[in-house]
């Protein structure tokens, strides 16, 4: 039997998560470096943040990417990069701004659209699952789940279904290579069309408004709201998003008769 999250946690994940929160403090005070450097070092430090609590939970490193079935989540990494990103931006905005304002310091205005761009991905955090579970409740016949594993250069004990559904056995077995695949029996080692036009629109967008909050924090006042998305990004990433989650909602092959899988 696995060990609970609890067995994971050392010491040292205590000491590393006090030491960043202070660090976070400290910077709060003091603000040694400019707005901007501030600004990337907030990002660097929350993402080793969330190693650091990924690791102490699920004893691995990739522990905070790793969903249910112990497989890398593209939605989950990208809910974690946005998070950083404008998280990051917002408190660096907070600290500068309580040097000389503190009553005012978080009246900071967050655009309509990135209050959209956050639901969005959170939509595919949230309903990915959701599709997941459903898809969990349909019955695999053996033989035929046998059947499509052989078909992908795989032999049946190397995976482990609930329902359609391929599961990881520990979490050793996630990789990178996860957030491009199939999660079906019918298709888990192959590419997921849908994954990859989602991740390039993600890359696209993070890196545009990254861009835009670079500018914003490299001006010479210091900036009273986060930048604005665009109404041109949204579309874009509404679509990859409807797209992944459309994928994942598509049927795979009747398993349950019998027979070649149809489809």
């Amino acid at each position: 039997m696995a060990e609970g999250p609890a067995s994971k946690w050392r010491p040292w994940h205590s000491v590393a998560v006090i030491a960043l929160t202070g660090f976070f403090v400290w910077m709060a005070v003091w603000l040694p470096w400019g707005v901007y450097p501030s600004w990337i070092v907030a990002m660097v430090v929350l993402t080793v943040f969330t190693l650091v609590v990924g690791r102490g939970v699920t004893g691995a490193w990739k522990g905070a990417f790793v969903d249910e079935r112990l497989r890398m989540s593209l939605s989950r990494l990208q809910m974690a990069a946005w998070t950083v990103l404008v998280v990051a931006a917002f408190g660096t905005i907070a600290i500068a701004r309580a040097q000389t304002d503190p009553v005012t310091a978080m009246n900071i205005v967050v655009p309509e659209t990135v209050w959209l761009l956050l639901g969005i991905s959170t939509t595919s955090l949230i309903g990915s699952p959701l599709i997941k579970n459903t898809k969990k409740e349909i019955p695999a016949k053996v033989e035929k789940a046998a059947l499509l594993v052989r078909r992908q250069g795989k032999l049946p004990n190397d995976v482990t279904l609930e329902g359609q559904i391929v599961m990881n056995t520990s979490i050793a077995e996630a990789s990178f290579a996860d957030l491009f695949m199939g999660e079906n029996v019918d298709n888990f080692t192959l590419l997921d069309i849908g994954k990859l036009q989602m991740f390039f629109f993600t890359v696209l967008t993070v890196l545009a408004y990254g861009s835009a909050i670079a500018q914003s924090l490299h001006a010479p006042e210091l900036p009273v709201s986060l930048p604005d998305v665009g109404s041109g990004i949204l579309p874009l990433l509404g679509i990859s998003h409807a797209g992944y989650l459309m994928s994942k909602a598509a049927s795979t092959p009747n398993l349950g008769q019998e027979g070649e899988p149809n489809g």
